[in-house]
């Protein structure tokens, strides 16, 4: 299988294995399971990409990101995901430049799980943003 899904026990990330060429609909499979996983996550959902093993080509990009911009729960500008890719390869760029365009917020790219790993960890060190905090009715 081109992309195996899976909750990392006991936190709020998901990591995708991807293998093998990358089209768009093992990309919409795989956004339909992590959308499934991180229906029991409360608060935002961390998803690796990990495209150490994949590639693609500039048409099937393409066709990835039109598809990221339909309203499809899991996709990548879904604002559940904190969405982090793992890998480099010049399509990666492509894509999530792409979305940026599209107003994603930016994605980070490492070269390593443990960078991400890392990063994560940081990012939940983080304190809570006040605009984010809803006011109490009095």
């Amino acid at each position: 299988m081109p992309v195996t899904v899976e909750r990392l026990p006991g936190q709020p990330i998901i990591v995708l294995h991807y293998e093998g060429f990358l089209d768009l609909e093992t990309i919409k499979s795989a956004f339909i399971q992590s959308a499934g996983l991180a229906a029991e996550i409360e608060g935002i959902t961390y998803r690796i990409a990990d495209v150490r093993n994949a590639d693609s080509n500039f048409v099937e990009i393409v066709k990835i990101v039109k598809a990221s911009r339909a309203n499809v729960q899991g996709n990548a500008t879904d604002t559940k995901f904190q969405v982090i890719f793992v890998g480099q390869n010049q399509l990666i760029h492509l894509y999530t430049d792409a979305l940026k365009q599209l107003g994603a917020a930016p994605i980070p790219i490492f070269h390593t799980m443990e960078d991400a790993m890392q990063f994560i960890q940081l990012e939940q060190q983080k304190p809570v943003e006040l605009s984010s905090v809803q006011p109490t009715a009095e």
